[in-house]
Formats: C-alpha cells, structure tokens, sequence
C-alpha cells in the first residue's frame, strides 16, 4: 500500500520510514525544505521513498503529497519549547496544516485513511489522580502546543474521514540524536521527580502507527479493500495512548527515567533542588493502553532493552564522555530555571 508520512525526516519519522520499508509499503515522505531532509531524501531515494519538499502550511504541496495514498501518517508539528517561543506558528502549523490534510484527503474522494499522531500531553495534571489515565478521560489544554493539539484532534474526529487518534507518551530513541537530548535539557528541569512518566521506545511507536495505517486502510496480511471505500478497522473512530506498558518496565518515575538516561550517557546526575517540585509541573503519568495494544500489538520492546541499545551504541564515546563530564554537567544545571539557576533562553 501506499503511506504518505508528513514530517517523515525527523526522528520518529526515520523509524516510521524503515517500518513501512519493512512491510514493503510504497513510502512518499512530506517535509519542510532543508538541509537534514535533502540529505535524507537523497539516503532514502536509493530504497524508492518518494519525497514532497514544502510547507504544510499551503494547501496546494500537501496535495501533491497526499494525492493517490492508502493512509497518511501526520506526524508533522510545532513542538516545545518552540511552541512556546512561537505561538502563531505553532497553531499555524499544528491547526491550519491538519486542516490542509484534511481538505487534501477529501479532495481525493476520502479514499485515504488518517492516523493523527498527538500527545498524552492533552490530558494535562493527572499526578492527583488515580492511575491509569484513560482515552476518554477529559482533555486539558494547558499550553499553546496542548491546546492545538486538541483542536488538531476536533477537526480530525469531526472530518468524516477515516482515522484513529494516537497519543504518544514519552517517546525515547534508538539512535543517538544529539538534537533530542539538547530539547530534553531544556525542559528536563520542569520535569518533578517523584511523578509517574511512561515511556515508549521509537521502534515500537513506528509499528503502531504502521500497523495503525494498515488496518485502517484495510490492508490486512497482504489485502486491502477495494479504493478503502470501506472500514472495518476497530480502529476508526478510536483514540488511545502510545506508551511502553507496565510489563515492559516502562511505568516509572520522571527521577527513574532520566537517572537511566543519564547513567546510559555516562553523566552524573544534576543536583535534585534544580528540579520542579510541583507535581503537577509536567503533563506526562501511566496510561491504560490495553485496548490498543490487543489491536496493534506494538509493545515489544522493554526499558532496560533501550538502556542495553543505547549503551552499545555510545560505547566508542564514553572515554570522551568521561573526560567532560565536570564540564558537561555545570553547564546542564545552568539551564534549570529552578533552585537559584540561571533560567536557560536558547
């Protein structure tokens, strides 16, 4: 079948790509013009992925991109701290752009199926409240990208079109991103220790969603129907979470979490003052995701598998790592805005 990814050449995107290549799908990739994605776009080529430079912003490139596809994958989206930092152009992007798919799909005759990729972060605080957070709880808009996420949402739920809406919790790679870990420092901080977090490895968020666009469009063990005139996916129509689940030890604690990380990178870890104590100062908690797990059946890889990838991969930069951890670690808690730190602007 044919998948269209819209920001396919960022991180989670790259994982979403091998996926589809994997299960032998046609791959069009949908990204803004730069450097990072000309250089992908010329790695990916060699293996027939198909990639649309432009701006989701203008309805006319998402059309090209959307054009003749089975499923889209909307992954595309202004994201903290940015969001923050722009406002406008984050509901430009996260609002205006999944009306432009939107529109881009119904112009096609709804022949396509939508798998809106957005947040556990729409939930808001949940730390007061029992565990786990369900998919029909009550969102809570706490910030511009929540708020435009949940809009995002509205329109995709009212849209007639065929789609699930997937949460994700938080989501660590198997790659080493130096641009992931510089956006985690800088809300890491804001992060309270003592609150629940779940994490989801970027592999097994990359089978959900292709497994998710799959069922959708109707394209089961090899099948689909017939222009996926029809849907009878248990999928459509639903929302749920994307997060690792408790038997794969990725119920944890925010302090659990990034103490892994940072023992994985070979770092010592920042004084506790320098984090939030406010435990309800990160949307992030434990997720009911037993639903969408019996329908995708995505969780299949385990913390501690991530902490054994991530050591093998950092393995030839560790003595540097050790060489500059005194300096690496003054300069990480100058950007906690907590305990007398000096608040990090980039």
């Amino acid at each position: 079948m044919k998948i269209a990814i819209t920001g396919g050449y960022g991180n989670i995107g790259i994982s979403v790509i091998e996926e589809c290549l994997r299960r032998g799908h046609k791959v069009t990739v949908f990204d803004l013009d730069g450097d990072r994605s000309r250089k992908f776009a010329r790695r990916y080529s060699k293996k027939n992925v198909r990639t649309v430079l432009g701006d989701i912003r203008k309805y006319s490139d998402v059309h090209g991109a959307v054009a003749g596809q089975d499923a889209v994958i909307h992954l595309a989206a202004i994201l903290p701290p940015l969001s923050d930092r722009n406002p406008g152009l984050c509901r430009e992007v996260n609002v205006s752009g999944i009306e432009n798919i939107l529109k881009a799909i119904k112009a096609e005759g709804n022949t396509a199926a939508l798998v809106e990729v957005s947040s556990a972060s729409v939930m808001g605080p949940t730390q007061t409240q029992a565990p786990p957070v369900r998919p029909d709880d009550l969102v809570a808009a706490t910030d511009t990208y929540s708020t435009t996420k949940i809009e995002a949402e509205r329109l995709v739920e009212e849209s007639g079109i065929r789609h699930c809406i997937l949460r994700l919790a938080a989501v660590l790679p198997t790659n080493i991103y130096i641009k992931y870990f510089l956006n985690m420092i800088k809300v890491m901080f804001d992060m309270p220790l003592s609150a629940r977090c779940e994490i989801v490895l970027d592999i097994d968020v990359a089978h959900a969603l292709v497994s998710a666009a799959e069922s959708l469009a109707g394209s089961l063990q090899g099948g689909y129907l017939q222009g996926g005139a029809l849907c009878g996916s248990a999928l459509c129509g639903r929302r749920g979470f994307i997060a690792g689940g408790g038997n794969q030890g990725c119920q944890l604690t925010n302090g659990a979490m990034l103490r892994a990380v940072f023992a994985q990178v070979g770092l010592p870890f920042p004084r506790e003052e320098l984090f939030t104590h406010d435990i309800n100062g990160y949307y992030l908690d434990w997720y009911d995701t037993e639903e969408i797990q019996s329908l995708l059946k995505y969780q299949n890889h385990s913390f501690a598998q991530w902490k054994g990838i991530i050591e093998q991969k950092l393995g030839p930069y560790r003595p540097l790592i050790t060489l500059l951890n005194r300096p690496i670690l003054k300069w990480l808690e100058k950007q906690s805005r907590h305990g007398g730190a000096r608040s990090f602007h980039p």
